[in-house]
């Protein structure tokens, strides 16, 4: 019986040699690809050779097959989209669905977006349907919990999917970089992502951010509006590059400047640097800001000072714009 097992083996072999060496010259120089996506139900060799015969990719199924069962490749393959050439060589083939060289879309997600943005882009990149996204993120109120970063996703992938990822790697950031510190006096994770959002949509400086976290925790100690020009912005639905003061009075919970303390959760998605802003701020008596025009901001203790800048700089744009007002 062992040398009859040996035989066969040796015959199945001999053919899996004769299988490749047929093939390995035929490497094909088209440049035509196609995205097959084998599902996690299609289990057996047979049927994922089938599929990739059926979509012109695989030549001679049968004797793939062969080479497959002799080198013990079968059990192997794995499930997923995969970027393949019509027609595909053997040896390039078996080696993706071996090693599960599933093709993948790269996404950046910037600090501050917001839910829609988001959407957005992942559908501009075939990722996921935009509408489909928004509806499951709202629903799983993931708001400030997407965290920004680059993404390698799967074509067509579930918002499920997609959305797990990404509050996946939000948790591990947390737990790497936040878990051990303690939280403002008062304040849940979600208080402090929100409040992060609001700062992450604040200013662009990384350098600021604890200064302006100080700020508006000393305000909230105080209880003091916010008056956070982003939380307008997110009221409205849209940035505007300069809010007109019927802005801020739009009736909504995330308008800070008619509603004390934090607005009902994010407005955005923080990044690393406001998040840690918000759980090590600046110690500061500082109560107001005011945007220089560069990205930065002035900062003052009282409001006499901050309406005197205000004033300067509206002077100052004046000035710009009628350069003749200097002769007089």
């Amino acid at each position: 019986m062992a040398s009859r097992n040996s035989f066969f083996a040796l015959l199945l072999g001999l053919a899996a040699a004769a299988a490749l060496a047929w093939e390995l010259p035929l490497i094909p120089h088209s440049s035509e690809q196609i995205l097959v996506k084998i599902p996690k139900n299609c289990k057996t060799a047979r049927e994922i050779t089938a599929m990739l015969q059926e979509q012109g990719v695989l030549r001679h199924s049968r004797a793939f097959l062969i080479l497959a069962a002799a080198l013990k490749w079968d059990t192997k393959f794995k499930s997923g989209p995969y970027l393949l050439r019509r027609p595909e060589a053997w040896p390039v083939l078996a080696k993706k669905l071996i090693k599960g060289q599933t093709f993948t879309i790269k996404v950046t997600v910037p600090a501050g977006w917001r839910i829609e943005q988001i959407a957005e882009r992942l559908e501009a990149s075939s990722v996921t349907d935009a509408d489909s996204f928004i509806e499951t993120a709202k629903q799983k109120k993931l708001e400030g919990f997407l965290y920004p970063s680059t993404y390698f996703l799967e074509p067509d992938a579930p918002p499920e999917t997609v959305l797990h990822a990404m509050a996946n790697q939000f948790g591990r950031v947390w737990k790497e970089r936040f878990e051990n510190l303690t939280l403002p006096a008062g304040f849940s994770i979600k208080d402090v992502v929100t409040l992060a959002s609001i700062i992450e949509l604040e200013t662009t400086c990384g350098p600021e951010k604890p200064l302006i976290a100080g700020v508006f925790l000393n305000r909230l100690g105080k209880h003091w509006k916010l008056e956070a020009d982003p939380t307008v912005q997110y009221a409205l639905g849209k940035w505007k590059d300069r809010l007109t003061y019927k802005d801020t009075k739009i009736q909504s919970s995330y308008n800070t400047y008619l509603h004390g303390g934090l607005p009902p959760g994010p407005i955005g998605n923080p990044g690393a640097d406001s998040i840690g802003a918000v759980l090590s701020p600046a110690q500061t008596d500082y109560m107001y800001f005011v945007a220089r025009g560069d990205g930065s901001h002035e900062f003052f203790r009282t409001l006499e000072e901050h309406n005197h800048y205000r004033y300067l700089l509206k002077k100052a744009k004046r000035l710009a714009k009628q350069p003749s007002e200097l002769l007089q």
